[in-house]
């Protein structure tokens, strides 16, 4: 059955923990230039060449020129030497847990069997928990192009930054698209490569688990030659991360209910009477070894399902090898809920990279002094994923393998057979066994940029373009959906029987029997099976971009206070998808798989742009420096029209010791391309995987409910019986682009002070931020049927409830069921979230050593969601997987050749409680079970020794070898989403793997 992902915001440590733990390096982009060993593009990498103190540089958040880092909006830099020394080799990695990002869900490769944007195996970037399509990347000031397969690419892939050429990040924490266009609505990722660089130089770095799964490794060799006209810089690298399987880790292979009795505390866990332990519940997501006959009233007063669970060597009831769940609790335990072989899936699944890296510059003489550039990119990704899926089609009353009893009996009475209008023949059925689902990609982003700067009089000039193209080859395991129709007997959409392998049917026919030993115990089919009824599905992505950009930038006049400073540019890009799924996705003839619509489309952008910079007062008391930053931009788009956005800054320093800094403005964002264009994509799903109200008033083996009283009461309102089957005819799920969309809109706000003490070392920053957007695009997907149920608003109000149709006509044949869900992308009214970003840095010169440190940690204050107009505002913050802390802090001593780091990484307290629900217990308050987490913390070593031409680095990540909190498998719409028998959120990824030993050597030449 199909996963949809719900990605949760996360939230951000105190300014007193701050100023306790953090004693740091510098960490202001706006203040102070990085330190030269700093600017390096790895361990023991050529140095950067240093700025003088009249180089003019452009900042990250600013076009204007300037000679020192003194922006009004807030950056964060991550530089090469940071990275390296906490021992991180993958540039996604160290952008998804930086304090901006880390207080939201990342998409990274844990996200094995989802449907996420970009497509499987993409690594994206989302700051502040608005999502990765309002986080804008650029390379070098310039825009970093889309890549990934399906439908969906629009995101930016973090496995293509060329991180052996990275010099460091710098991150804009704030809406910036005046400064830079759509997309820059919650913040600004610039990756700066290395610069100026003579030699040869050679690294290779790898991570190696002590309990083995998930170890990467990666190798790279870089060159460079600088001349009088010039110079040239090439690198390459290859990365490699290995799987990690649930089998790999006794917290995922084994995930538990995690109850306690109320009276006593003892565990109140089943038992699996197949191994005497606490039974083990859904590793995968996947169970199988059953068979359900419809409708045989054994339980209740109505005709029902009944569970068979197979079991060799044990019977109860009809069926030798199975025994038949009676509504106690002495049957329920045989449910094979975490099959062996499911164990096999991917928890963290496998890529392997190469990518390319040039960039070079010449100034001919006939250019007069201007110089031409260039920079080309290639990369390849290829990812997998391995999971298991179920395979439960209804069988033929009919069929030739449908074990049932043949004849009417007490357990199976004649109107079990009349029910629907079968046969006397015997009931159908509906086995429930597994299957291996594998997917794969091969992704190849190419990116050619060139252009030409110069100076005019006092004026800096850049014009360029650039052209990328990303192709993407998706495969998937796929059953054939005719052909199970076939073997089966029956007609799985239309919920009607035809004959059994009968004339029409494709050649080679043979019946799908899932009811054999095999198939029952691990899913294996006999090769005839395999043959006819298993394919790969072969699907092909083209996302093309072009940008063509000139700026201008320089100083209008001179003011009393100092030079009026301004950039003025115009941009044009065109972007293209075209999307052509497999065959039988086109054709709506893979099983319990979307059907998907070629995605074809493209959308044309023209803008043009200003800043100012207006030195207001200079040298005066308490007005040491005052300046005040204006920018706009017009956007103009074929898709959405136009749109005008602003931003306002100031830079007030009072003195030497303080400065307060502040920002004020709009940003934009178009739909993406799939977001307009993506082509209806249908889903039958059954209604048992869409319609919570299928037997809302069954009370289980354990006295509980399946559902809560807000469902069983809102299922009862829309008049459907307590014991409905949700038999019938599959759901009709359809997702598709909007072309109605509006484009999203936001308003952001920052306000920092900062204080540098002259001759202390001591650095400290506190930025508070507001960003509100407004008709935020979004898609909920089959969930919209769950929210309209579990929501005490119900269909008081228009919302999720509109979104589908359940057919509430008592004559009609599909009586109660669930007719069609609309999933297509739309605007909501609005996300709204605030907190306070803190940086803190000390550094002091010993006569035996340097000391260094770092501190940055985030707080949100809160994250606010209305998905419709009048709708109940969400407020996520301090939820799992949303901390309202998170943060880091790096310790550095340097003695001559030798230095040594620690770094501690800290995630925050959740809870649950009392979210949509959730109360931590049961009904009856006979059991709990854990709803909230302790902070996650989590400590890294790392040794340095630099030689003359060599640098060796080794450490431990993980140095305690903490593994995530535990939660309980919770019973409520509010509970947290697990990973095994963890929370399933980015910020616990390395919780999972355990303690690694890290290793980083290189060489230069």
């Amino acid at each position: 059955m199909s996963k949809s992902t719900n990605l949760t915001r996360k939230w951000l440590l105190t300014g007193t923990i701050l100023t306790t733990l953090a004693v740091g390096v510098p960490a202001f982009a706006q203040d102070t230039t990085p330190p030269a060993d700093d600017t390096t593009a790895g361990p023991a990498a050529p140095e950067a060449a240093p700025a003088d103190d009249t180089t003019e540089i452009v900042v990250t958040g600013s076009r204007i020129r300037k000679s020192e880092f003194n922006s009004a909006a807030p950056v964060q830099v991550i530089t090469a030497e940071k990275s390296s020394m906490s021992g991180m080799i993958d540039a996604a990695q160290i952008l998804q847990s930086s304090s901006i990002a880390s207080g939201s869900g990342q998409i990274n490769n844990t996200f094995t069997g989802y449907v996420v944007d970009g497509g499987a195996g993409i690594n994206t970037l989302s700051l502040r928990g608005l999502g990765a399509q309002r986080t804008l990347v650029l390379i070098n000031g310039r825009r970093m192009p889309p890549a990934g397969v399906g439908g969906t690419v629009g995101p930016v892939d973090l496995n293509f930054i060329p991180q052996s050429m990275v010099s460091r990040y710098e991150i804009l924490k704030d809406g910036a698209s005046s400064i830079y266009g759509s997309d820059a609505v919650a913040g600004v990722v610039n990756i700066i490569t290395t610069k100026n660089f003579d030699g040869f130089h050679i690294e290779a770095s790898g991570l190696k688990s002590e309990k083995d799964g998930a170890d990467s490794y990666t190798a790279s060799a870089m060159y460079g030659k600088t001349f009088d006209k010039g110079g040239i810089l090439i690198s390459g690298e290859y990365f490699e991360q290995q799987e990690l399987t649930y089998r790999d880790r006794p917290g995922l292979a084994c995930p538990q209910l995690l109850r306690y009795s109320t009276a006593d505390g003892s565990r109140a866990d089943r038992i699996d009477p197949r191994t005497g332990e606490f039974k083990c519940y859904n590793a995968s997501g996947v169970w199988g070894s059953a068979i359900i006959d419809n409708f045989s009233p054994l339980i209740g007063s109505s005709p029902s399902a009944d569970f068979y669970f197979y079991a060799p060597n044990h019977t109860n009831g009809p069926l030798n090898n199975y025994v038949l769940y009676d509504g106690t609790a002495s049957t329920v335990v045989w449910e094979n809920d975490n099959p062996d072989p499911a164990l096999d899936t991917t928890a963290i699944s496998p890529v392997k990279r190469v990518s390319l890296f040039a960039q070079g510059q010449w100034r001919p003489d006939w250019l007069n002094g201007a110089e031409l550039y260039t920079e080309l990119m290639f990369g390849e990704r290829k990812s997998s994923q391995r999971t298991w899926a179920q395979l439960f089609p209804y069988y033929s009353s009919h069929s030739s393998v449908n074990p049932l009893p043949h004849t009417p009996n007490a357990d199976f009475p004649e109107a079990a057979y009349d029910y629907y209008g079968f046969g006397p023949a015997q009931p159908y059925a509906q086995p429930i066994t597994i299957f291996e689902s594998d997917a794969s990609q091969k992704v190849d982003l190419g990116r050619f940029l060139g252009g030409v700067r110069g100076t005019l009089s006092s004026w800096n000039w850049d014009a360029y373009a650039s052209y990328s193209k990303s192709v993407g080859k998706y495969d998937n395991t796929a059953i054939y959906a005719d052909r199970v129709n076939w073997g089966t007997g029956f007609d799985q959409v239309n919920f009607v029987e035809i004959d059994e392998c009968g004339a029409g049917a494709p050649a080679g026919c043979v019946p799908l029997n899932l009811f054999s030993p095999d198939a029952q115990s691990t899913g294996k089919l006999t090769q005839a099976e395999y043959d006819y009824y298993f394919t790969v599905d072969h699907g092909k992505t083209d996302y093309s971009q072009f940008t063509a950009e000139a700026t201008a930038t320089g100083d209008i006049m001179q003011l009393p206070a100092g030079a009026l400073g301004a950039a003025f540019g115009i941009s044009f890009r065109k972007d293209e998808i075209n999307d052509v799924p497999g065959e039988l996705a086109r054709n709506g003839n893979s099983y319990n798989r979307t059907s998907a619509g070629i995605t074809k489309g493209d959308d044309q952008l023209k803008e043009v742009y200003g800043e100012l910079e207006v030195p207001i007062v200079r040298g005066k008391f308490l007005f040491e420096d005052l300046t005040l930053n204006l920018s706009g931009r017009y956007s103009d788009y074929d898709s959405v029209g136009s749109a005008n956005t602003y931003k306002v800054g100031f830079n007030w320093a009072l003195d030497n010791i303080f400065r307060v800094r502040g920002t004020a403005g709009t940003s934009f964002r178009a739909p993406a391309l799939y977001e307009l264009y993506l082509n209806d994509q249908t889903s039958y799903l059954s209604q048992s995987q869409v319609d919570p109200c299928i037997n809302y008033d069954k009370i289980g083996a354990d006295g509980e409910y399946a559902v809560n009283a807000t469902i069983r009461a809102n299922c009862a309102a829309d008049g459907v019986a307590g014991d409905y089957t949700g038999a019938g005819s599959s759901a009709v799920l359809t997702t598709g682009g909007g072309l109605y969309l509006k484009p999203e809109t936001s308003y952001a706000t920052t306000l920092g002070f900062v204080l540098t003490p002259p001759d202390t070392g001591f650095k400290f920053a506190m930025d508070v931020w507001k960003t509100k957007i407004s008709d935020q695009i979004t898609s909920n997907g089959a969930a919209v049927v769950g929210a309209c149920y579990g929501s005490v608003q119900f269909r008081s109000q228009p919302g999720f409830c509109d979104k589908f149709v359940r057919d509430l006509d008592p004559t009609s044949t599909t009586f109660n069921q669930i007719l069609t869900i609309d999933a297509s992308y739309r605007n909501i009214p609005t996300e709204e979230t605030a907190g306070i970003d803190f940086t803190v840095s000390y550094e002091h010169e010993f006569n035996f050593g340097k000391l260094t440190s770092d501190a940055q940690f985030s707080w949100y204050k809160y994250y606010k969601s209305q998905q419709y107009e009048g709708a109940v505002i969400d407020d996520y913050v301090g939820t799992i997987g949303n901390p309202n802390w998170v943060g880091d802090v790096q310790t550095k001593f340097t003695h001559k050749d030798w230095q040594v780091a620690w770094t501690f990484n800290y995630t925050g307290a959740a809870s649950n409680l009392g979210w949509y629900g959730e109360v931590g217990h049961n009904a009856a308050n006979t059991y709990t079970y854990k709803a909230s987490v302790p902070p996650f913390v989590t400590h890294d070593l790392e040794v340095r020794y630099r030689g003359k031409s060599f640098d060796v680095i080794a450490g431990i990540n993980n140095v305690l070898d903490e593994y995530a909190p535990v939660i309980g498998d919770g019973l409520y719409s509010g509970s947290a989403s697990r990973l095994g028998n963890y929370p399933f959120s980015s910020q616990y990824y390395s919780g999972l793997i355990g303690r690694q030993f890290y290793l980083n050597v290189s060489k230069d030449f």
